[in-house]
């Protein structure tokens, strides 16, 4: 009873460290998101040439968000598929706060930002290469029906204005119409208004899925050992960088938090946790197969996320890194 209890009280401690920390990067998340998703849909640089640079840039900062609302300015043919992909393979979800709040975590999460930024403008220029070769009538369907969309917009419209007997020339309050994008957790983001409610629901359950964690490891380590798990983790080494994608490939924000976890425990290698977070889209993903009917496409940018990631894993997992 005693184990029991003092497993649930470190747990309870650990989760509470990080709380704060949790807190303020998703305050200013959500701040960054406000202030900048908007102008995404309007921007040539997601678009253009240097996109799978910007779209690794925006990726790095620590939100599922990115991810989600990528995925749906892509699938409205707002972006390239080189800034959808270095999106996904830069965003490290969860793992910044939780490494920030871990004092040996700073060094390792700047080199994982690093990689993680690199390794996504590699693939985002792969898959722009690739990409006209395999899909050659995609960007003209793109066209198509985002001009389609834009008349039904129109059309749709008027067809309320002049249900509402609203004189579209008389109205002045009638300039704009507003904006809305689905970001992480499926809240929207509206352009003219800041949504404070979402940085605390989303820390709150953050922090279930990190309590539940360091319950579950807490439990292990109390029944088999600390220096036992890690044995088995390190007997099977070779392996990591694959346990790591499986997990990483999962469309929940817990995830990457069992990813981060796992390597703040010993449990897994830099080129393990580089590789997981790679593949880690979040809910990113799931928006994709909702929106996107195209399974050849789907397959592709799985292919693009999960290839690359195997093999910069696998690249970096024997090298001795000096932390």
């Amino acid at each position: 009873m005693d184990k029991v209890l003092d497993v649930l009280l470190d747990a309870v401690i650990d989760t509470l460290k990080i709380v704060p920390i949790l807190l303020l990067v998703y305050f200013l998340i959500e701040f960054l998101e406000y202030k900048n998703i908007m102008q995404f849909e309007k921007s040539k640089t997601l678009k253009g040439k240097a996109s799978p640079i910007f779209g690794s840039l925006f990726g790095s900062l620590p939100q599922c968000g990115f991810s989600v609302i990528s995925t749906d300015l892509y699938t409205k043919g707002f972006i390239s598929i080189g800034a959808l992909m270095s999106v996904y393979i830069a965003t490290s979800d969860e793992a910044l706060p939780i490494m920030i709040s871990n004092p040996d975590g700073w060094l390792p999460l700047l080199l994982l930002i690093l990689c993680k930024i690199i390794l996504g403008i590699v693939v985002g220029y792969l898959a722009i290469l690739i990409y006209p070769k395999i899909f050659k009538t995609k960007n003209i369907h793109l066209k198509v029906e985002n001009q389609e969309h834009k008349h039904e917009n129109v059309v749709e419209t008027n067809k309320v204005l002049e249900d509402s007997n609203i004189d579209i020339r008389e109205d002045e309050h009638i300039d704009e119409i507003k904006h809305e994008h689905i970001g992480c957790c499926k809240h929207v983001i509206a352009d003219n208004k800041f949504d404070w409610k979402h940085p605390l629901l989303h820390c709150l359950k953050i922090a279930l899925f990190i309590l539940i964690v360091n319950l579950i490891f807490g439990a292990i380590i109390a029944w088999i050992g600390e220096d036992k798990l890690t044995d088995f983790l390190s007997q099977s080494s070779v392996l990591q960088p694959i346990l790591a994608i499986l997990i990483g490939l999962i469309p929940n924000c817990a995830s990457s938090v069992v990813i981060t976890e796992l390597y703040l425990l010993g449990g897994l290698s830099f080129g393990s946790i580089l590789a997981g977070l790679s593949v880690n889209a979040g809910l990113g993903l799931m928006i994709l197969f909702k929106q996107d009917k195209n399974i050849k496409e789907i397959v592709f940018i799985l292919s693009m996320l999960i290839i690359p990631s195997l093999i910069a894993g696998y690249a970096l997992h024997f090298i001795p890194m000096p932390f």
